[in-house]
């Protein structure tokens, strides 16, 4: 172990002398690296969690495993999956060992409600992470360290747990503005919301309700001003049954009110049917969803369409394909959508989305999105068409028969594998900006 050390001390001595990147990159580090890997008796953790962790406070609370920057250099690679309910959200741990903790494998959950805070939300998703760590740092030198302790009460009756005095509904509301005031340019915008939720194993049931407002004004060189009003208001009742482990049927109503798409207020009620191939029980790492849909509407229009109406009934109909995979080496998601009406066949939209989050090698990983739509039911267009004001602002839908957006995003980090030291200063101020 001594040599080792040395060795890798000397070459790192020599990479700085030498003061190039390439030396100290492919020969210097990396052999430090190797060579306090071999000496290390710590659990090495990559940790895998797209949203919801905070990172930070984890590795300042849970200090006795080495975090790293790759998932092939871990001897766990802890992959934390996330789901929203009606209550709150849940997470799933799956601690998945490699090398000498290959055979052992396992998965914890960790349930949020809405009502916790962030800190509160962290410290619980922290003390879960501990507990499923404890099998492999037991194996270490460190194990003896460790120790149990259990500061709950018994556990509840299976009658306590039932007590809910809410039973299962969970209620949020919000109200918020934002006001803008500059020299030639001032805006006012209002929103607020109300939602109910009741979530079992049998039911999911839920309504709300929410309003939008805005409103801008600008000046014009020549002493002209231009004002901008918008609202939009959406409500909506469902209720969705389960049946059995790969099925669900719904139905429910809904209102919508959109300047943008020129909807003084328009109703539908609708019911939908889908099968999972997968048990809904995996839903957090894997699932092949396909439906069938069907709905009535009422549309009454802000102006006269493109098809003189100001107000008509309309039905329509439609499928859907959803697929979703997550998995260490990264998740992928493909969803088709297709929607006809039943008076007109020739009035459709056609959607396509899907996006790849894939780690090609160590450090190297790729990320591409992408999403096309074939637009053939904009049956709510004025008839008047759109101004430049309207396009300049984009207050109104633009006529369009074809939309398509995509992404791509290529990563790759080298450097030492570890990732412990936790430094917070300065962090956030942007002092480096140039405006």
């Amino acid at each position: 172990m001594g040599s080792a050390r040395a060795k890798a001390a000397w070459l790192t001595g020599f990479c700085r002398f030498c003061c190039t990147t390439i030396c100290c990159t492919v020969i210097g580090c990396w052999t430090t690296a190797h060579a306090y890997a071999v000496d290390h008796d710590n659990v090495k953790v990559f940790l895998d969690c797209e949203s919801g962790c905070d990172r930070t406070y984890l590795k300042r609370e849970i200090t006795y495993v080495d975090y790293v920057r790759d998932r092939q250099d871990a001897d766990v690679h802890l992959l934390i999956l996330r789901q929203s309910s009606a209550s709150g959200r849940r997470y799933q741990l799956s601690f998945l060992g490699s090398g000498r903790f290959e055979t052992l494998q396992q998965v914890l959950s960790f349930n949020s409600p809405n009502t916790d805070t962030d800190d509160e939300r962290r410290r619980g998703l922290t003390r879960t992470i501990a507990l499923g760590l404890v099998p492999y740092v037991a194996q270490t030198s460190l194990g003896q360290n460790l120790n149990v302790r259990y500061d709950g009460a018994d556990e509840p009756s299976q009658e306590t747990e039932l007590r809910d005095p809410w039973n299962h509904w969970v209620y949020s509301s919000r109200i918020g503005t934002n006001l803008s005031d500059q020299d030639r340019q001032d805006s006012t915008e209002l929103s607020g919301s109300f939602y109910a939720n009741r979530t079992t194993e049998a039911w999911r049931i839920g309504y709300g309700l929410d309003h939008n407002f805005r409103e801008r004004n600008f000046l014009f060189d020549d002493g002209t001003s231009l004002k901008d009003v918008s609202r939009s208001s959406n409500a909506t009742l469902f209720a969705i049954k389960s049946i059995g482990n790969h099925w669900g049927v719904g139905a429910g109503i809904s209102s919508r009110r959109s300047v943008f798409r020129n909807l003084e207020r328009g109703y539908r009620v609708a019911a939908a049917i889908e099968h999972n191939v997968y048990p809904y029980s995996e839903s957090a790492q894997r699932e092949l969803t396909m439906g069938y849909f069907v709905g009535h509407m009422f549309l009454n229009y802000d102006e006269e369409t493109v098809f003189g109406l100001l107000t008509e009934y309309q039905s329509n109909h439609g499928v859907f394909v959803d697929y979703d995979l997550e998995q260490p080496w990264g998740d992928v998601s493909v969803e088709l959508t297709a929607s006809q009406f039943l008076k007109d066949a020739d009035i459709f939209r056609v959607n396509l989305r899907g996006n790849l989050d894939y780690r090609i090698a160590r450090g190297f990983s790729v990320s591409l999105w992408a999403r096309t739509t074939l637009i053939r039911d904009q049956i709510y267009l004025p008839r008047g068409g759109t101004s430049d004001e309207d396009v300049l602002l984009g207050r109104r839908a633009l006529d369009t028969g074809f939309e398509t957006r995509f992404g791509v995003t290529l990563r790759y980090t080298f450097g030492s594998i570890y990732s412990n030291v936790v430094n917070s200063r300065l962090r956030g101020t942007g002092f480096t900006s140039i405006f």
